[in-house]
């Protein structure tokens, strides 16, 4: 069995991370639970799925969403983060009704590689958070009259590749656990969750509370998410191709290429997010690919003979 190693595709050497976010779908003020036969979003590699009910307007999964309300308490504000806008600033975010659990897929058949996720942005939604802080007509105040009821909202991210549990990591959303009441808090910030085992194909949430009655979980089941770090795997021989060199890695019309290989062999070409927008053949001697149809930013090559390959990252101006 041949063994392989994992090559972060020169993200270092080109001082690159790409982040899923989503302000490309939805205006400022607004909000889509996603009532089209799509079932989900996708961004990159990453599909967000969810279900619609028209009849009722009712939805599980994800919505996206660029509202800005984090003072309204109530369903009716069931989109907004407490934050008011996305992480680091961004307009827009995912939110997420975890019932029971909601999910990440990544389409790794897509890509020329496999796609990581290293990190995700997490906050607590308006509609949560209120509840928890002042109680409402189904949920508790958290901490209770005297602040001493030990409550606690809990987010439980597992991470998946190839079926098998990878990671499960708890992520606490409010926390009144502790001895001195000082020290409790609900989150009303983003913040950053790093994973362990980044090289995954799916992920779940589900969420649970200290607040439980007779139909399950009081708290409202909502968290945002956004800025999910998304970085592009190859698997490399540990015999790489050789006789391959990339004349210039700065391109504004052309990428030159010299091959010392005595015979055809296949190229890609591909961006952050691992699509493949490129691809032809490369014979022997100095080859000029155009790139004049390639938007500025970061790219890769990948050419590939006899199950061997070889990688170099580029950058078109």
């Amino acid at each position: 069995m041949k063994k392989l190693f994992t090559l972060l595709l020169l993200f270092s050497y080109l001082g690159a991370s790409a982040q899923v976010y989503f302000e490309d779908v939805v205006s400022e003020g607004e909000f889509i639970n996603d009532s089209s036969t799509e079932a989900g979003f996708i961004f990159d590699n990453m599909f967000f799925p969810n279900t619609y009910d028209a009849d009722f307007d009712f939805w599980t999964g994800w919505a996206i969403s660029a509202t800005t309300d984090n003072t309204t308490p109530g369903f009716m504000n069931q989109y907004s983060s407490i934050v008011g806008e996305g992480a680091d600033g961004s307009p827009a975010y995912a939110v997420s009704f975890a019932s029971p659990a909601s999910y990440v897929t990544l389409n790794t058949a897509a890509t020329s590689g496999f796609v990581t996720v290293p990190s995700i942005h997490i906050t607590n939604s308006t509609y949560a958070f209120l509840s928890m802080r002042d109680g409402d007509s189904f949920a508790k105040k958290f901490g209770g009259e005297t602040g001493n009821d030990p409550d606690f909202f809990l987010l439980t991210i597992k991470t998946y590749a190839e079926n098998e549990l990878q990671d499960s990591i708890p992520f606490y959303l409010a926390d009144f656990r502790f001895e001195d009441n000082s020290q409790d808090y609900i989150l009303d910030e983003w913040q950053e969750i790093m994973l362990p085992n980044p090289a995954v194909d799916s992920i779940s949430f589900s969420l649970s509370s200290s607040d439980n009655g007779m139909f399950g979980m009081n708290t409202p089941a909502y968290f945002c998410a956004d800025a999910f770090g998304n970085m592009l795997v190859l698997d490399v021989e540990d015999q790489p191709l050789t006789g391959i060199s990339l004349v210039n890695t700065l391109a504004s019309t052309e990428l030159i290429i010299n091959s010392e290989l005595n015979k055809k062999a296949n190229y890609q070409i591909f961006g952050l997010s691992g699509q493949v927008i490129q691809n032809g053949k490369i014979t022997m001697g100095e080859q000029y690919l155009s790139v004049n149809n390639l938007p500025t930013g970061k790219y890769w090559i990948r050419v590939e003979r006899d199950g061997r390959q070889w990688v170099q990252g580029f950058v078109v101006d």
